[in-house]
């Protein structure tokens, strides 16, 4: 057995990992959804983010290890791979020299293949590697499965640097408070200690004190319950109100909270606009009515400045024991729960289930799988039919993404919409969409369909980077497809980013003729004055005023109000998520201009599109002669 060689920097290194928290070996939860998505993504029983000490290793995270694996730094595989520059592959331990009779080959955990990647800190140092496990040899690693795990290295190392940056946080903060206490009183050190606990804005606890609230708790073994609540679109509002409003509202919020939530209970403030409620002792169903009194509570009109705010909220509520019975496990379930309610839409709430966590890691995996799929081609567009309402006629489609992944299936948008969105793929994709929707769009033209347009959704990105007037001309000239058949849609995140490229870009595209409509208008925080800032030349009504109009006097009063502004300012109307005749024929009396949603059709492939909506003139019959 070749024991690994000692690194250069083998004293920096160990300080490093000191900088890192890791002087009493304990696991970083942070960690696991690495090691858990690499065990899914390479089909291994084993993967560990192992990092190398002064003479024995440990697991930071691990999948499928055992309590009695050899952690001696002189059998290890990592504490080689950490002396590489990139991927150590051991196809078979067996035929190997530095591994044959190595004691985790030759024992009873029987390692015959091995890959691992150095975790790097930022200095350089390699603090430990992410590594996988079989005992079965394997014939090949390929780039493709060398990049992987690569990609999967780099948000462990993202998460370290986290850790890092907290370390360094709490330390500074203890010697601030030391030094702080060290100079004052019995009296003043009190008051440091109370202040160092809670919200300066809200006077509510910090999060570092729900966390220390919520162990305590724990300890009791009592059944107890996480509350994670997070306001939506709130950096809309300090866009347009500005910060000094926003904090009112935080500070309205915090009291609302307090009394839906109890004497019994602690409401904490634990990041910019996302507060914390834990319950003791309660049931499951106590619960969900204190997560519901919480969010009609916020939902109420907050007076701010001689005016009315109304915002909403969302939640996720996870218990103990049922769903963990450590703090950071149980704070960490509430939040995928709440992202699962925010995914619902606004003002919603939602239990922990064991899924959310699966699903998050598949968030994880289609981020670094998109790559793939759009180099292999597997993204694709549906199309759903615009219907005008005066005749019943087509007046185009919009064009959807969808992912037709090679295992999973076709997956919806919001399975991967967030990670395309955030990554590098965007502007690309977004390209693409364009190129496909007019080229769709063309060929329907010149077989017949008349007054057709084709609406596609863009990508901020798209707008503030590059030059899409010119990647637009350029498309469609390519297709062969009028500049007015183009219809462009915008959404309310990108036009209050009041970023004057983008409003330089859509000006420019109007110039051109290409139409621009503002999706889901009503739903959030745009002005009026918006309206007239924009080229707009569509307002598009989101379907949860159409759902609802004819029982709610107020979204019919909503309903009209946005059709008689838009034809007063010479735009057009569609009302999404049209789903019975009824509502179709209450926006025709509205003078609604077009129609779309499950009534007319759902999202479809272009060529199902095709055979129901495009109905081309039969070609003229030749003359019979003879």
């Amino acid at each position: 057995m070749r024991c690994p060689p000692i690194p250069h920097d083998e004293e920096e290194r160990l300080a490093s990992l000191l900088d890192y928290g890791f002087g009493d070996e304990r696991p970083l939860p942070d960690l696991d959804p690495v090691a858990r998505i690499a065990v899914r993504i390479f089909r291994m029983p084993i993967a560990a983010v192992n990092m190398i000490g002064s003479d024995h290793v440990f697991f930071a995270a691990s999948v499928g290890t055992d309590d009695d694996m050899d952690k001696a730094r002189d059998v290890s595989f990592c504490a080689h791979a950490i002396t590489q520059d990139d991927v150590m592959v051991v196809l078979d331990a067996l035929k190997d020299e530095r591994f044959h009779d190595n004691p985790l080959v030759t024992g009873k955990h029987a390692v015959r293949f091995y890959a691992g990647v150095p975790l790097r800190s930022l200095a350089g140092r390699a603090l430990g590697v992410l590594c996988i496990i079989d005992t079965r040899p394997h014939r090949h690693f390929a780039p493709e499965d060398r990049k992987r795990l690569r990609e999967l290295a780099r948000m462990a190392s993202d998460r370290l640097e986290l850790r890092r940056v907290e370390v360094a946080g709490i330390r500074e903060e203890a010697t601030r408070a030391h030094e702080a206490a060290a100079a004052a009183s019995v009296p003043d050190q009190m008051e440091l200690s109370r202040l160092a606990k809670i919200d300066p804005l809200t006077g509510l606890p910090n999060r570092k004190q729900f966390y220390c609230n919520v162990e305590a708790v724990l300890l009791a073994a009592e059944p107890s319950a996480v509350i994670m609540l997070d306001l939506d679109g709130f950096k809309d509002v300090n866009n347009i109100l500005g910060p000094a409003t926003g904090d009112e509202i935080l500070h309205s919020v915090a009291a609302r909270l307090k009394c839906a939530a109890g004497e019994n209970c602690t409401v904490a403030r634990v990041g910019g606009d996302e507060f914390a409620i834990l319950a003791c002792p309660v049931q499951e169903e106590e619960a969900r009515q204190l997560a519901s009194r919480a969010l009609a509570q916020v939902a109420e009109p907050i007076p701010v400045g001689g005016q009315d705010v109304r915002i909403s909220a969302s939640c996720g509520i996870a218990l103990s024991p049922r769903h963990a019975q450590e703090a950071v496990e149980l704070i960490g379930n509430a939040d995928l729960a709440l992202y699962q309610a925010k995914i619902g839409g606004s003002g919603r709430s939602s239990m922990y289930a064991k899924e959310f966590r699966a699903e998050a890691a598949e968030r994880r995996v289609y981020g670094m799988e998109l790559h793939r799929a759009v180099t292999n081609g597997e993204l694709l567009l549906f199309y759903q039919p615009q219907i005008r309402l005066s005749d019943n006629t087509v007046a185009g489609a919009e064009a959807l993404i969808r992912w037709l992944h090679p295992t999973r299936g076709l997956l919806p948008p919001a399975a991967f919409l967030p990670a395309l969105e955030a990554g590098p793929l965007a502007t690309v994709v977004g390209a693409w969409v364009i190129d496909e929707a007019s080229a769709q769009a063309a060929r329907w033209i010149r077989r017949g369909a008349t007054d057709f347009r084709m609406a596609v959704n863009l990508f901020g990105v798209q707008l503030r980077s590059g030059d899409l007037p010119k990647t637009v001309t350029e498309t469609l000239a390519r297709h062969g497809l009028p500049l007015h058949a183009l219809e462009i849609e915008i959404t309310e995140n990108i036009v209050l980013t009041r970023d004057d490229a983008v409003l330089d870009a859509l000006h420019r595209l109007r110039d051109m003729g290409v139409q621009v409509a503002f999706d889901d208008f009503g739903t959030g925080y745009a002005s009026l004055s918006l309206l007239t800032q924009y080229p707009l030349t569509r307002i598009k009504i989101d379907r949860s005023f159409v759902q609802n109009m004819l029982q709610s006097p107020r979204d019919a009063s909503i309903i009209s109000a946005i059709v008689d502004m838009a034809r007063a300012l010479g735009l057009e109307t569609t009302a999404e998520g049209i789903e019975t005749e009824a509502q179709r024929d209450y926006l025709k009396a509205q003078h609604c201009t077009d129609g779309q949603g499950y009534l007319f059709g759902k999202p479809m492939p272009a060529a199902t599109f095709e055979n129901i909506f495009c109905h081309y003139p039969e070609p003229p019959r030749r003359a019979a002669t003879g």
